[in-house]
């Protein structure tokens, strides 16, 4: 675990004092307990405090999405590049380039103690790369080329293809050529080993054990 909540003393309470409002708030959106979500919201803090941004006349107000690429990578395992562009535009659905606080906490709820329904919606929303609540077949191609080693460009096209139609066939109930979220929600439900079936969207349970036991008062049983 690479997150450092070294703090000074004084820091911290000025700190914690400053987010009573929005630890209240929090409280009623994630799965947290008071204590937890301080801790959720102190590491965001210093993340924002050790963040060096090139050329900035002063210090950033929120946590840069380059910054949270560096802590999905190492603390969360979530490495490939095309799905963490997915995985931001799923959680943030603004244009810029930071996350803002509640954002954060909310991202962490979800990964370590969301349901398996906030799950379908959200894995959902990463996969929807057009916003329209439908997940066509080139949008499919898009989001599994990542997914294979690239050997020879032909045979991950073959191989990226063949995937599409398995999927496809599994998951398109109403038989249109796309994957609805009904269509989604409903094989996820009844096979949950597909809710990833696109990429990782989530991290692996040894990483939201080792956050868990490291950070929060409560360690998920799996």
């Amino acid at each position: 675990m690479s997150v450092d909540l070294t703090l000074d003393a004084g820091e911290e309470i000025r700190f914690l004092n400053k987010i009573g409002d929005t630890v209240k708030h929090l409280l009623k959106r994630t799965h947290f307990n008071a204590r937890e979500l301080e801790v959720v919201l102190l590491i965001y803090y210093k993340l924002l405090r050790d963040e060096i941004v090139p050329g900035a006349a002063r210090r950033q107000e929120q946590v840069s999405r380059h910054q949270l690429t560096i802590v999905f990578d190492t603390v969360f395992g979530l490495k490939d590049n095309i799905m963490l562009g997915r995985i931001f535009a799923a959680l943030d659905k603004g244009v810029t380039s930071c996350i803002t606080m509640e954002t954060w906490a909310i991202t962490l709820s979800l990964f370590l103690r969301g349901t398996f329904e906030e799950k379908i919606k959200y894995c959902f929303r990463v996969y929807d790369i057009a916003g329209e609540r439908v997940i066509r077949r080139d949008h499919m191609m898009i989001l599994l080329r990542s997914a294979f080693i690239k050997h020879q460009e032909e045979e991950v096209e073959e191989a990226v293809k063949d995937m599409v139609d398995i999927i496809i066939h599994r998951m398109d109930i109403d038989r249109d050529g796309a994957i609805s979220f009904e269509d989604y929600r409903e094989t996820v439900r009844k096979t949950p080993g597909l809710l990833e079936c696109f990429g990782q969207a989530l991290p692996d349970r040894s990483r939201i054990y080792s956050f868990s036991k490291t950070f929060l008062d409560r360690v998920r049983k799996f």
